[in-house]
Protein backbone atom coordinates (compact mmCIF):
# COMPACT_ATOMS: atom_id res chain seq x y z
CA UNK A 1 0.00 0.00 0.00
CA UNK A 2 2.97 2.28 0.87
CA UNK A 3 4.76 1.62 -2.43
CA UNK A 4 1.58 2.27 -4.39
CA UNK A 5 1.10 6.06 -2.71
CA UNK A 6 4.41 7.11 -3.78
CA UNK A 7 3.24 6.19 -7.28
CA UNK A 8 0.67 7.70 -7.16
CA UNK A 9 2.75 11.03 -5.87
CA UNK A 10 5.02 10.91 -8.41
CA UNK A 11 2.71 10.35 -11.26
CA UNK A 12 0.77 13.42 -9.94
CA UNK A 13 4.14 15.93 -9.70
CA UNK A 14 5.02 14.99 -13.82
CA UNK A 15 1.28 15.80 -13.98
CA UNK A 16 1.72 19.45 -12.38
CA UNK A 17 4.95 20.14 -14.56
CA UNK A 18 3.60 19.01 -17.99
CA UNK A 19 0.70 21.52 -17.14
CA UNK A 20 2.87 24.39 -16.37
CA UNK A 21 5.77 25.60 -18.35
CA UNK A 22 7.57 27.68 -15.46
CA UNK A 23 5.16 27.08 -11.80
CA UNK A 24 7.72 29.96 -9.74
CA UNK A 25 6.99 32.29 -12.64
CA UNK A 26 4.56 34.11 -10.70
CA UNK A 27 7.52 34.68 -7.94
CA UNK A 28 10.36 35.19 -10.15
CA UNK A 29 8.95 37.27 -12.56
CA UNK A 30 7.82 40.64 -12.91
CA UNK A 31 3.90 40.39 -12.12
CA UNK A 32 3.81 40.89 -8.94
CA UNK A 33 5.84 44.19 -8.84
CA UNK A 34 3.31 47.06 -8.63
CA UNK A 35 5.21 49.48 -7.15
CA UNK A 36 5.70 53.14 -9.16
CA UNK A 37 7.44 55.12 -6.20
CA UNK A 38 9.77 57.55 -6.62
CA UNK A 39 12.10 56.81 -3.46
CA UNK A 40 14.25 60.06 -3.62
CA UNK A 41 15.31 62.51 -6.52
CA UNK A 42 18.14 64.96 -6.53
CA UNK A 43 18.59 67.56 -9.17
CA UNK A 44 20.78 70.33 -10.62
CA UNK A 45 20.67 73.15 -8.43
CA UNK A 46 18.46 71.41 -5.78
CA UNK A 47 18.63 72.91 -2.19
CA UNK A 48 17.57 70.22 1.18
CA UNK A 49 15.24 67.13 0.61
CA UNK A 50 12.80 66.89 -2.16
CA UNK A 51 8.99 66.41 -0.64
CA UNK A 52 7.52 63.26 -1.72
CA UNK A 53 3.95 62.97 -1.76
CA UNK A 54 0.71 60.12 -3.35
CA UNK A 55 -2.14 59.49 -2.71
CA UNK A 56 -3.04 56.44 -4.69
CA UNK A 57 -2.75 57.99 -8.24
CA UNK A 58 -2.46 61.32 -7.02
CA UNK A 59 1.93 61.59 -7.39
CA UNK A 60 3.25 64.79 -6.56
CA UNK A 61 7.00 65.96 -6.03
CA UNK A 62 8.41 69.66 -4.77
CA UNK A 63 11.54 70.13 -5.47
CA UNK A 64 13.10 73.76 -4.10
CA UNK A 65 16.13 75.44 -5.72
CA UNK A 66 17.51 78.66 -6.32
CA UNK A 67 16.83 79.23 -9.93
CA UNK A 68 19.56 81.68 -10.40
CA UNK A 69 22.12 79.07 -9.59
CA UNK A 70 20.09 76.54 -12.64
CA UNK A 71 22.11 77.27 -15.99
CA UNK A 72 19.29 76.39 -18.22
CA UNK A 73 15.94 76.38 -16.89
CA UNK A 74 14.84 74.05 -19.55
CA UNK A 75 17.16 71.10 -19.13
CA UNK A 76 17.63 70.81 -15.75
CA UNK A 77 19.94 67.80 -14.73
CA UNK A 78 18.90 64.54 -12.46
CA UNK A 79 21.84 63.86 -10.55
CA UNK A 80 20.47 61.09 -8.70
CA UNK A 81 17.03 58.79 -8.47
CA UNK A 82 16.14 56.31 -6.51
CA UNK A 83 12.91 53.81 -7.26
CA UNK A 84 11.03 51.23 -6.11
CA UNK A 85 12.35 47.51 -6.39
CA UNK A 86 11.26 46.60 -10.14
CA UNK A 87 10.13 50.43 -11.21
CA UNK A 88 12.08 52.04 -14.12
CA UNK A 89 11.86 55.26 -15.96
CA UNK A 90 13.37 57.03 -18.59
CA UNK A 91 13.83 59.58 -16.94
CA UNK A 92 17.41 58.25 -14.86
CA UNK A 93 20.88 59.92 -13.77
CA UNK A 94 22.13 62.48 -16.46
CA UNK A 95 18.81 63.14 -18.02
CA UNK A 96 16.96 66.90 -17.82
CA UNK A 97 13.80 67.90 -16.68
CA UNK A 98 12.19 71.03 -18.64
CA UNK A 99 10.71 73.06 -15.60
CA UNK A 100 10.11 76.12 -18.18
CA UNK A 101 6.52 76.35 -16.71
CA UNK A 102 7.71 75.69 -13.15
CA UNK A 103 7.09 71.60 -13.30
CA UNK A 104 7.44 68.88 -15.17
CA UNK A 105 6.88 64.84 -14.93
CA UNK A 106 8.13 61.71 -14.64
CA UNK A 107 6.61 58.65 -15.69
CA UNK A 108 7.27 55.50 -14.05
CA UNK A 109 6.65 51.73 -15.39
CA UNK A 110 6.26 49.45 -12.16
CA UNK A 111 7.70 45.73 -13.34
CA UNK A 112 4.32 44.43 -13.62
CA UNK A 113 4.12 47.32 -16.81
CA UNK A 114 1.74 49.72 -15.45
CA UNK A 115 2.42 53.60 -15.43
CA UNK A 116 1.92 56.32 -12.94
CA UNK A 117 2.94 60.06 -13.89
CA UNK A 118 4.65 61.95 -11.49
CA UNK A 119 4.61 66.01 -11.22
CA UNK A 120 7.65 67.35 -10.25
CA UNK A 121 7.00 71.25 -9.45
CA UNK A 122 10.28 73.13 -8.76
CA UNK A 123 9.94 75.44 -6.10
CA UNK A 124 12.08 78.94 -5.13
CA UNK A 125 14.06 77.51 -2.02
CA UNK A 126 13.45 79.87 1.37
CA UNK A 127 16.39 78.54 4.09
CA UNK A 128 14.74 78.89 7.25
CA UNK A 129 18.33 79.91 8.17
CA UNK A 130 19.02 82.86 5.60
CA UNK A 131 18.77 85.98 6.03
CA UNK A 132 19.60 88.77 9.26
CA UNK A 133 18.83 87.42 12.86
CA UNK A 134 19.07 89.10 16.23
CA UNK A 135 20.44 87.54 19.21
CA UNK A 136 17.36 87.29 21.88
CA UNK A 137 19.09 85.24 24.14
CA UNK A 138 22.34 83.44 24.96
CA UNK A 139 22.03 80.40 27.47
CA UNK A 140 23.39 77.61 29.46
CA UNK A 141 21.97 74.11 30.47
CA UNK A 142 23.87 73.32 33.54
CA UNK A 143 23.28 69.79 34.88
CA UNK A 144 24.12 69.57 38.66
CA UNK A 145 23.54 66.10 39.12
CA UNK A 146 19.89 65.19 37.69
CA UNK A 147 20.80 61.77 38.69
CA UNK A 148 20.83 61.92 42.32
CA UNK A 149 17.63 62.34 43.97
CA UNK A 150 18.66 65.54 45.31
CA UNK A 151 19.96 66.68 41.80
CA UNK A 152 18.22 69.26 39.64
CA UNK A 153 18.99 70.95 36.16
CA UNK A 154 19.22 74.26 35.45
CA UNK A 155 18.65 76.86 32.80
CA UNK A 156 20.59 80.68 32.75
CA UNK A 157 20.89 83.37 30.76
CA UNK A 158 24.80 83.38 30.71
CA UNK A 159 24.74 87.59 30.41
CA UNK A 160 23.31 87.19 34.11
CA UNK A 161 26.58 85.87 35.30
CA UNK A 162 28.97 87.31 32.93
CA UNK A 163 27.81 90.79 32.44
CA UNK A 164 30.37 91.36 29.89
CA UNK A 165 28.42 89.57 27.33
CA UNK A 166 25.54 91.83 27.72
CA UNK A 167 26.54 94.23 24.49
CA UNK A 168 26.49 90.99 22.31
CA UNK A 169 22.63 91.25 22.90
CA UNK A 170 22.34 93.48 20.17
CA UNK A 171 24.15 92.35 17.48
CA UNK A 172 22.90 90.64 14.22
CA UNK A 173 23.76 87.27 12.64
CA UNK A 174 23.20 87.46 9.15
CA UNK A 175 23.10 84.26 6.77
CA UNK A 176 23.19 84.47 3.03
CA UNK A 177 22.73 81.33 0.70
CA UNK A 178 24.69 81.42 -2.06
CA UNK A 179 24.41 77.89 -3.39
CA UNK A 180 24.14 73.95 -2.58
CA UNK A 181 26.57 71.07 -2.52
CA UNK A 182 26.16 67.54 -4.06
CA UNK A 183 23.92 66.41 -1.50
CA UNK A 184 21.88 69.46 -1.54
CA UNK A 185 22.47 71.24 1.34
CA UNK A 186 22.49 75.07 1.50
CA UNK A 187 25.70 76.74 1.98
CA UNK A 188 26.58 80.72 1.29
CA UNK A 189 28.64 83.51 3.68
CA UNK A 190 27.93 84.66 7.47
CA UNK A 191 28.44 87.44 9.16
CA UNK A 192 28.11 88.52 12.40
CA UNK A 193 28.20 91.95 12.98
CA UNK A 194 27.94 94.03 16.15
CA UNK A 195 24.30 96.08 16.94
CA UNK A 196 24.67 100.34 17.44
CA UNK A 197 27.12 100.05 19.92
CA UNK A 198 29.48 98.71 17.58
CA UNK A 199 31.18 95.50 20.57
CA UNK A 200 30.85 92.22 20.83
CA UNK A 201 30.04 90.73 24.02
CA UNK A 202 32.63 88.67 26.31
CA UNK A 203 32.50 86.59 28.03
CA UNK A 204 34.02 87.40 30.86
CA UNK A 205 33.84 89.74 34.40
CA UNK A 206 36.68 91.47 35.22
CA UNK A 207 35.68 92.26 39.02
CA UNK A 208 35.84 88.26 39.56
CA UNK A 209 38.58 87.22 36.87
CA UNK A 210 36.57 84.97 35.32
CA UNK A 211 37.39 84.32 31.28
CA UNK A 212 35.20 81.98 29.90
CA UNK A 213 35.56 82.83 26.46
CA UNK A 214 37.57 79.52 24.81
CA UNK A 215 34.54 77.83 26.50
CA UNK A 216 31.58 79.86 25.15
CA UNK A 217 32.22 81.21 22.01
CA UNK A 218 30.35 78.59 20.22
CA UNK A 219 29.15 81.48 17.32
CA UNK A 220 32.35 83.18 16.09
CA UNK A 221 32.40 86.58 15.13
CA UNK A 222 32.94 88.65 12.22
CA UNK A 223 32.57 87.02 9.05
CA UNK A 224 32.92 83.64 7.42
CA UNK A 225 30.63 80.69 5.40
CA UNK A 226 28.66 78.63 6.49
CA UNK A 227 26.78 74.83 5.31
CA UNK A 228 23.61 73.43 6.36
CA UNK A 229 23.54 69.74 7.25
CA UNK A 230 20.50 68.41 6.60
CA UNK A 231 20.79 64.79 7.42
CA UNK A 232 22.93 65.98 10.93
CA UNK A 233 20.27 68.83 11.37
CA UNK A 234 23.67 70.77 11.96
CA UNK A 235 25.27 74.09 10.73
CA UNK A 236 28.61 74.28 10.17
CA UNK A 237 30.56 77.82 10.43
CA UNK A 238 34.23 78.47 9.48
CA UNK A 239 35.50 81.55 10.70
CA UNK A 240 37.81 83.78 8.70
CA UNK A 241 40.61 81.83 10.43
CA UNK A 242 39.24 78.86 8.92
CA UNK A 243 38.36 77.49 12.58
CA UNK A 244 35.42 75.35 12.17
CA UNK A 245 31.80 75.39 14.24
CA UNK A 246 29.70 72.32 14.37
CA UNK A 247 26.13 73.82 16.07
CA UNK A 248 23.00 72.41 16.53
CA UNK A 249 19.62 74.14 14.81
CA UNK A 250 16.40 73.54 16.04
CA UNK A 251 13.53 75.63 14.28
CA UNK A 252 10.53 76.82 16.32
CA UNK A 253 7.57 77.27 13.61
CA UNK A 254 4.99 78.83 15.57
CA UNK A 255 7.80 81.68 16.49
CA UNK A 256 9.53 81.67 13.62
CA UNK A 257 12.72 81.31 15.76
CA UNK A 258 15.64 79.25 15.63
CA UNK A 259 18.28 77.96 17.97
CA UNK A 260 21.95 77.48 17.56
CA UNK A 261 23.69 75.24 20.23
CA UNK A 262 26.89 73.73 20.85
CA UNK A 263 27.88 71.47 23.41
CA UNK A 264 30.28 72.44 26.47
CA UNK A 265 32.62 70.11 28.05
CA UNK A 266 30.78 68.66 31.26
CA UNK A 267 33.33 68.13 34.41
CA UNK A 268 31.38 67.70 37.27
CA UNK A 269 33.92 65.64 38.92
CA UNK A 270 36.11 69.53 39.50
CA UNK A 271 33.23 70.47 41.03
CA UNK A 272 34.35 72.68 44.22
CA UNK A 273 32.28 72.08 47.19
CA UNK A 274 34.28 74.93 49.36
CA UNK A 275 33.64 77.50 46.29
CA UNK A 276 31.12 79.89 47.28
CA UNK A 277 30.68 81.38 44.30
CA UNK A 278 28.24 78.53 42.55
CA UNK A 279 27.79 80.73 39.09
CA UNK A 280 31.44 80.19 39.06
CA UNK A 281 31.09 76.76 39.10
CA UNK A 282 27.84 76.46 36.66
CA UNK A 283 29.99 78.16 34.16
CA UNK A 284 33.43 76.49 34.63
CA UNK A 285 32.14 72.61 35.40
CA UNK A 286 28.47 71.86 35.48
CA UNK A 287 27.25 73.61 32.11
CA UNK A 288 27.00 71.19 29.09
CA UNK A 289 25.53 72.82 26.37
CA UNK A 290 25.28 76.45 25.25
CA UNK A 291 22.88 78.14 23.00
CA UNK A 292 21.63 81.61 20.85
CA UNK A 293 18.05 81.99 20.68
CA UNK A 294 17.70 83.96 17.58
CA UNK A 295 14.84 86.11 16.33
CA UNK A 296 13.59 88.20 13.16
CA UNK A 297 12.58 91.20 15.14
CA UNK A 298 14.82 92.81 17.65
CA UNK A 299 13.79 92.04 21.17
CA UNK A 300 14.26 95.29 23.63
CA UNK A 301 16.39 94.13 26.57
CA UNK A 302 14.37 93.63 30.24
CA UNK A 303 17.40 94.29 32.44
CA UNK A 304 16.83 97.20 34.98
CA UNK A 305 19.46 96.44 37.43
CA UNK A 306 22.47 98.48 39.00
CA UNK A 307 26.07 96.73 38.02
CA UNK A 308 28.18 98.95 40.26
CA UNK A 309 28.04 101.95 41.81
CA UNK A 310 30.75 104.14 43.35
CA UNK A 311 30.29 107.79 45.13
CA UNK A 312 32.47 110.31 46.42
CA UNK A 313 35.13 109.41 49.17
CA UNK A 314 33.88 105.62 48.79
CA UNK A 315 35.24 102.87 50.79
CA UNK A 316 35.50 99.29 49.67
CA UNK A 317 33.27 98.47 46.81
CA UNK A 318 28.95 98.69 47.27
CA UNK A 319 26.62 96.53 48.36
CA UNK A 320 24.40 95.42 45.96
CA UNK A 321 21.25 93.20 46.75
CA UNK A 322 19.83 92.48 42.94
CA UNK A 323 16.51 90.58 44.89
CA UNK A 324 15.99 93.57 46.85
CA UNK A 325 17.06 95.84 45.12
CA UNK A 326 19.03 98.08 47.23
CA UNK A 327 22.86 99.25 47.13
CA UNK A 328 24.61 100.01 50.49
CA UNK A 329 27.96 102.34 49.59
CA UNK A 330 30.50 103.15 52.55
CA UNK A 331 31.87 106.37 52.77
CA UNK A 332 34.66 108.12 55.13
CA UNK A 333 33.85 109.95 57.87
CA UNK A 334 35.07 113.12 57.25
CA UNK A 335 32.31 115.44 57.86
CA UNK A 336 30.99 115.12 54.29
CA UNK A 337 27.84 117.18 53.75
CA UNK A 338 25.34 114.06 53.12
CA UNK A 339 22.76 115.91 51.20
CA UNK A 340 25.39 116.46 48.17
CA UNK A 341 27.27 113.17 47.77
CA UNK A 342 28.38 112.81 43.93
CA UNK A 343 28.28 110.07 41.98
CA UNK A 344 31.73 109.12 39.89
CA UNK A 345 30.34 105.81 38.39
CA UNK A 346 26.82 104.08 37.75
CA UNK A 347 26.62 100.93 35.36
CA UNK A 348 23.86 99.65 34.97
CA UNK A 349 22.45 96.66 32.49
CA UNK A 350 22.70 96.36 29.14
CA UNK A 351 20.53 99.33 27.78
CA UNK A 352 18.77 100.61 30.31
CA UNK A 353 19.23 104.06 31.53
CA UNK A 354 18.61 105.50 34.65
CA UNK A 355 17.34 109.15 36.26
CA UNK A 356 21.07 109.30 37.30
CA UNK A 357 24.55 109.92 36.32
CA UNK A 358 27.94 110.05 37.06
CA UNK A 359 28.35 113.81 37.70
CA UNK A 360 25.16 113.78 39.70
CA UNK A 361 24.56 114.24 43.44
CA UNK A 362 22.55 112.08 45.76
CA UNK A 363 21.01 113.16 48.96
CA UNK A 364 20.98 110.98 51.73
CA UNK A 365 19.53 113.38 54.42
CA UNK A 366 16.64 111.92 54.38
CA UNK A 367 17.10 107.98 56.51
CA UNK A 368 20.48 107.90 55.10
CA UNK A 369 18.90 106.88 52.00
CA UNK A 370 17.97 107.74 48.54
CA UNK A 371 16.66 106.07 45.49
CA UNK A 372 17.81 105.69 42.03
CA UNK A 373 15.41 104.57 39.12
CA UNK A 374 16.18 102.64 36.65
CA UNK A 375 14.41 101.82 33.12
CA UNK A 376 15.00 98.72 30.97
CA UNK A 377 15.29 99.36 26.89
CA UNK A 378 11.94 97.28 27.05
CA UNK A 379 10.41 100.67 29.40
CA UNK A 380 10.10 98.51 32.46
CA UNK A 381 11.21 101.43 35.61
CA UNK A 382 12.96 99.75 38.70
CA UNK A 383 13.33 101.62 41.42
CA UNK A 384 16.41 101.04 43.74
CA UNK A 385 17.56 102.28 46.99
CA UNK A 386 20.79 103.57 47.52
CA UNK A 387 22.03 103.09 52.12
CA UNK A 388 24.61 104.87 53.06
CA UNK A 389 26.95 104.16 55.89
CA UNK A 390 29.75 106.02 57.53
CA UNK A 391 33.11 103.98 57.51
CA UNK A 392 33.56 104.53 61.33
CA UNK A 393 34.66 101.58 64.02
CA UNK A 394 31.24 100.05 65.12
CA UNK A 395 33.18 97.71 67.78
CA UNK A 396 32.15 99.49 70.36
CA UNK A 397 28.65 100.12 69.29
CA UNK A 398 26.94 96.62 71.38
CA UNK A 399 23.54 97.26 69.53
CA UNK A 400 25.36 97.43 65.52
CA UNK A 401 24.13 94.51 63.70
CA UNK A 402 21.56 91.48 63.11
CA UNK A 403 19.08 90.04 65.91
CA UNK A 404 17.16 86.99 66.65
CA UNK A 405 14.44 87.48 68.79
CA UNK A 406 14.64 85.03 71.50
CA UNK A 407 11.37 85.64 73.89
CA UNK A 408 9.71 89.11 74.60
CA UNK A 409 9.02 89.12 78.62
CA UNK A 410 6.96 90.76 80.81
CA UNK A 411 7.97 91.92 84.62
CA UNK A 412 4.96 91.67 87.27
CA UNK A 413 4.92 93.68 90.57
CA UNK A 414 2.03 92.12 92.59
CA UNK A 415 1.83 94.25 95.42
CA UNK A 416 5.20 93.83 96.78
CA UNK A 417 5.11 96.40 99.23
CA UNK A 418 2.60 94.32 101.02
CA UNK A 419 4.05 91.50 103.35
CA UNK A 420 1.79 89.02 101.37
CA UNK A 421 2.80 90.67 98.06
CA UNK A 422 5.35 88.64 95.28
CA UNK A 423 7.04 89.82 92.23
CA UNK A 424 6.40 87.72 88.68
CA UNK A 425 8.63 87.43 85.14
CA UNK A 426 7.06 86.00 82.50
CA UNK A 427 7.32 85.05 79.13
CA UNK A 428 4.43 87.33 77.52
CA UNK A 429 3.76 84.90 75.14
CA UNK A 430 2.06 82.71 77.58
CA UNK A 431 -0.48 85.25 77.97
CA UNK A 432 -0.94 86.29 74.28
CA UNK A 433 -0.09 84.37 72.14
CA UNK A 434 -1.18 85.88 69.00
CA UNK A 435 2.71 87.94 69.74
CA UNK A 436 4.63 84.69 69.01
CA UNK A 437 4.30 85.68 65.81
CA UNK A 438 7.20 88.27 66.50
CA UNK A 439 9.38 85.46 67.47
CA UNK A 440 10.79 84.43 64.00
CA UNK A 441 11.62 88.23 62.96
CA UNK A 442 15.00 89.75 63.22
CA UNK A 443 15.95 92.89 64.07
CA UNK A 444 18.61 94.96 62.26
CA UNK A 445 20.50 98.28 63.94
CA UNK A 446 22.88 99.49 61.02
CA UNK A 447 25.58 101.97 61.84
CA UNK A 448 25.60 105.11 60.03
CA UNK A 449 28.17 107.53 62.00
CA UNK A 450 28.30 109.45 65.49
CA UNK A 451 26.94 112.67 66.02
CA UNK A 452 28.89 115.46 67.39
CA UNK A 453 28.41 114.17 70.82
CA UNK A 454 29.56 110.74 69.83
CA UNK A 455 26.29 109.36 69.97
CA UNK A 456 26.01 106.17 67.19
CA UNK A 457 22.80 106.67 64.79
CA UNK A 458 21.51 104.48 61.66
CA UNK A 459 19.07 103.09 60.41
CA UNK A 460 16.91 100.37 61.77
CA UNK A 461 14.78 97.38 60.47
CA UNK A 462 11.72 94.84 62.58
CA UNK A 463 12.00 92.47 59.45
CA UNK A 464 9.17 89.62 59.59
CA UNK A 465 10.30 86.02 59.54
CA UNK A 466 9.31 83.42 57.61
CA UNK A 467 5.58 83.52 58.26
CA UNK A 468 5.64 87.53 57.04
CA UNK A 469 3.93 88.41 60.21
CA UNK A 470 4.57 90.56 63.38
CA UNK A 471 3.58 90.04 66.51
CA UNK A 472 -0.06 91.18 67.71
CA UNK A 473 -0.19 91.75 71.15
CA UNK A 474 -4.33 90.71 71.12
CA UNK A 475 -5.91 87.85 73.86
CA UNK A 476 -8.08 85.44 72.27
CA UNK A 477 -9.92 84.75 75.47
CA UNK A 478 -13.42 86.18 75.62
CA UNK A 479 -13.50 86.46 79.25
CA UNK A 480 -11.24 88.82 79.58
CA UNK A 481 -12.78 92.64 79.57
CA UNK A 482 -10.25 94.09 77.64
CA UNK A 483 -8.67 91.73 74.84
CA UNK A 484 -6.13 94.77 72.55
CA UNK A 485 -2.93 94.99 74.06
CA UNK A 486 -1.52 96.81 71.34
CA UNK A 487 -0.77 99.96 72.27
CA UNK A 488 0.60 98.64 75.63
CA UNK A 489 3.31 96.08 74.44
CA UNK A 490 3.97 97.67 71.21
CA UNK A 491 7.82 98.59 72.15
CA UNK A 492 9.57 97.86 69.73
CA UNK A 493 8.41 99.26 66.69
CA UNK A 494 7.71 97.17 62.99
CA UNK A 495 9.43 97.95 59.51
CA UNK A 496 11.82 100.79 59.10
CA UNK A 497 13.40 103.48 60.75
CA UNK A 498 16.09 105.42 62.44
CA UNK A 499 17.68 104.62 66.08
CA UNK A 500 20.54 106.75 67.82
CA UNK A 501 22.15 105.91 71.36
CA UNK A 502 22.87 107.59 73.95
CA UNK A 503 24.59 105.55 76.89
CA UNK A 504 22.13 102.58 77.62
CA UNK A 505 18.89 104.71 76.12
CA UNK A 506 17.85 104.16 72.28
CA UNK A 507 15.54 105.79 70.88
CA UNK A 508 13.73 104.42 67.63
CA UNK A 509 12.21 106.49 65.16
CA UNK A 510 9.83 104.64 62.88
CA UNK A 511 8.46 105.52 59.72
CA UNK A 512 5.85 107.35 60.90
CA UNK A 513 7.97 109.64 63.26
CA UNK A 514 7.02 108.12 66.07
CA UNK A 515 9.71 107.72 69.00
CA UNK A 516 10.10 104.56 70.68
CA UNK A 517 12.63 104.61 73.99
CA UNK A 518 13.76 101.89 75.22
CA UNK A 519 16.77 100.68 77.66
CA UNK A 520 19.75 99.16 76.18
CA UNK A 521 21.07 95.62 78.24
CA UNK A 522 24.19 94.06 77.22
CA UNK A 523 24.22 90.46 78.50
CA UNK A 524 26.95 89.29 76.52
CA UNK A 525 29.04 89.83 73.42
CA UNK A 526 26.22 88.00 71.70
CA UNK A 527 23.03 88.69 73.68
CA UNK A 528 21.31 92.18 74.50
CA UNK A 529 17.76 92.94 75.84
CA UNK A 530 15.84 96.35 75.03
CA UNK A 531 13.39 96.96 77.65
CA UNK A 532 10.81 99.46 78.22
CA UNK A 533 8.32 100.43 81.14
CA UNK A 534 4.91 99.75 80.81
CA UNK A 535 2.08 101.98 82.76
CA UNK A 536 1.57 100.20 86.13
CA UNK A 537 -2.08 100.11 86.79
CA UNK A 538 -2.18 98.50 90.43
CA UNK A 539 -5.33 100.71 91.56
CA UNK A 540 -7.16 98.94 89.07
CA UNK A 541 -6.44 95.53 89.66
CA UNK A 542 -10.39 94.11 90.11
CA UNK A 543 -10.27 91.51 92.96
CA UNK A 544 -13.78 89.86 91.46
CA UNK A 545 -12.03 89.26 88.22
CA UNK A 546 -10.65 86.24 89.45
CA UNK A 547 -8.71 86.01 86.31
CA UNK A 548 -4.79 86.66 87.44
CA UNK A 549 -3.50 86.62 84.07
CA UNK A 550 -5.74 89.15 82.78
CA UNK A 551 -4.97 91.66 85.64
CA UNK A 552 -1.25 90.90 85.47
CA UNK A 553 -1.33 91.86 81.50
CA UNK A 554 -3.86 94.69 82.16
CA UNK A 555 -2.76 96.33 85.09
CA UNK A 556 0.20 95.16 86.74
CA UNK A 557 2.89 94.55 84.81
CA UNK A 558 5.36 97.08 85.33
CA UNK A 559 8.48 96.60 82.47
CA UNK A 560 8.44 94.62 79.30
CA UNK A 561 11.47 93.12 76.77
CA UNK A 562 12.79 91.50 73.69
CA UNK A 563 15.47 89.48 74.60
CA UNK A 564 17.63 89.62 71.51
CA UNK A 565 20.91 86.75 70.36
CA UNK A 566 23.34 86.61 67.14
Amino acid sequence: MKKLYQISLIVLSLFMVACTDNPLETIEGTGWQKERNIISILVEGQIGTAVIERDFDDAKIKIFAKEENIADISKVEIKNIELSHGATTINKAGTTLDFSSGASTIAIMSGAGETLNWEVSLLPFVSDLEGDWYIGEIGLYADMWSWESWGWEKYEKINNYLPELSPELDNILSFTVEGADENGNPFGTYEHKPGNDGLYGSFTDANQGWNFNERFRKIPTGSGTWLRDFERNKVIITDENRRVYELDLEVFVDTKEVSIKAEVLYQSELFNWDEQAWAYEELAHMSKSMWYRLTREYVPQAGNDIRSLTVANQVGDATIDAGNKTVTVVIEDNGTDISAIEITGLDVSFAASSNKTVGQILDFSGDYSTEITVTSEAGEAVVWTINLELDIDVSDVSLAGTWSIDDIGVYADLFTWESWGWEKNELLTNYLPNASTELDNTITFVVIGKDAQDRPYGTYENNAGTDGAYGNFVSDDASWPETDFNSRYRKVPTGTGTWILDGETVTITDGGGTDFVLTLEVKTGSTIALSADVEFLSDQFDWDVQNYSYEETAHMSKRMWYNLSK
